[in-house]
């Protein structure tokens, strides 16, 4: 069906969209993008080409969306019901994909290919600020194309956990200048998060 916001069922059909949010699974997709980056140094020790690198990220990233659209065939549209939507907010979806590959296409290019000179930047923190600052650009961009604020907050807390763990790697603590551990501690929080809401949409939206 086409959602028409002027019509009587304005209420249904507004809940019916939110869906496309808050039903958890664009939030599990980004926190499985994040976590993602968690494997990145670990596969630079491998010796494996950096073609080869790249490839099994993207593998992961493709695993990860593919499992996002099956969960919302088999959960989510015999709840909601299968919508044709209003062009406006298939553009705002297609823009923020596009957004979002874009700027992982270019992280990758400049990571694998070029080798962006990034320490004179930003000195001992020359992994966590690029990584915080391209995840915090991605969640904002979600965040206001979605009109979802927890986008916002989800960009901070990742910017913020690659600073403090790369200041945990300067000391010492922990290795990798604390990419792994902050991809993985900061992508499961919004993971769980969004398997979170996931169950509460399954809760309130049963079906007959």
């Amino acid at each position: 069906m086409v959602i028409d916001p002027t019509s009587p069922t304005r209420d249904i059909n507004r809940r019916l969209l939110l869906s496309l949010h808050q039903d958890g699974l664009l939030d599990i997709l980004a926190g499985l993008i994040v976590a993602i980056f968690g494997f990145i140094p670990i596969l630079d020790e491998t010796g494996l080409n950096a073609g080869v690198r790249q490839i099994i990220i993207l593998s992961f990233y493709g695993i990860s969306v593919f499992m996002i659209l099956w969960l919302r065939r088999k959960i989510v549209i015999p709840r909601s019901g299968f919508m044709k939507l209003p062009r406006k907010t298939t553009a705002r979806m297609s823009i923020i994909m596009l957004i979002i590959n874009i700027i992982l296409f270019l992280f990758f290019i400049s990571l694998y290919l070029f080798d962006l000179p990034v320490r004179d930047y930003f000195g001992s923190y020359q992994m966590s600020i690029p990584l915080g600052l391209v995840f915090l650009l991605m969640f904002t961009v979600a965040g206001s194309l979605l009109k979802a604020a927890r986008f916002y907050l989800y960009g901070i807390l990742v910017a913020i956990a690659f600073v403090v763990f790369e200041e945990l790697f300067l000391k010492g603590y922990v290795s990798h200048h604390g990419i792994p551990l902050a991809a993985f501690i900061s992508g499961g929080l919004i993971v769980g998060l969004g398997i979170v809401l996931l169950y509460r949409f399954i809760v309130k939206y049963k079906i007959d």
